[in-house]
């Protein structure tokens, strides 16, 4: 049985491919197992940022010796044209730095960074410094890197959250914990605080369902197609 291993940052994009695949916590860690469409998948929830991702691709490197593994999760849309809900596959992973990791199959690129883009503004600088990116993360790089030197074919899907003149319409890293939980005290005293922003968050909440549905459809046809 073929082995896929995948990385994902956030317990909200975890919580609904879990559901679908269903996925049981196997430990240590945040490490969950299951079998689709004739692979077994192992899932390696980091948390947000290139520090925790690291961690987690050494476990799941480790501890579940795939044969393959992938970047799943939301994105910020570096393109005018992408809307929320819209996916990008990538095959190409830029940095800041202007490292360039590259897979073995076709497909488009994601800026990697090492912190959030949460203003249209600096989307915007992004997208004008970096014109072959289609959209933003911050964990990809990490996995392509970890991907290249143990010698794994590796693979990207990003869904877009949020779209090149949109901006974040609160401060989520105040209301997210370290592996990527919403704290539901944190997110109340932000929005109190801000109560003029209550309209944007509601949007945003529709573009979360939107891209939430995205990301567990396409994620699961990309499963499956591996295994054709």
């Amino acid at each position: 049985m073929k082995s896929v291993g995948i990385l994902v940052a956030m317990w909200e994009e975890l919580r609904p491919l879990r559901k679908r695949w269903k996925l049981d916590w196997t430990g240590p860690g945040d490490f969950f197992t299951g079998k689709l469409a004739g692979l077994r998948v192992q899932v390696a929830l980091s948390g947000v940022g290139p520090r925790h991702a690291r961690r987690a691709m050494q476990d799941l490197l480790t501890l579940g010796e795939p044969e393959m593994v992938i970047s799943l999760g939301y994105s910020g849309g570096l393109k005018d044209h992408l809307r929320p809900g819209d996916v990008v596959e990538a095959s190409e992973i830029e940095t800041l730095e202007k490292r360039v990791y590259c897979s073995q199959q076709p497909g488009q690129r994601l800026l990697s960074l090492s912190k959030l883009a949460a203003t249209k503004s600096s989307k915007r600088q992004l997208a004008e410094e970096h014109p072959y990116a289609y959209a933003v993360d911050m964990e990809s790089a990490v996995l392509a890197e970890a991907a290249e030197a143990a010698g794994l074919p590796w693979r990207a899907l990003r869904v877009i959250i949020d779209p090149l003149d949109s901006d974040l319409p609160i401060n989520f890293n105040r209301c997210v914990s370290a592996k990527g939980q919403t704290a539901p005290a944190r997110l109340a005293r932000e929005i109190l605080t801000h109560p003029h922003k209550i309209p944007a968050l509601i949007e945003f909440g529709r573009w979360e369902k939107r891209a939430s549905q995205q990301l567990v459809e396409k994620s699961t046809q990309l499963l499956e197609a591996l295994n054709l």
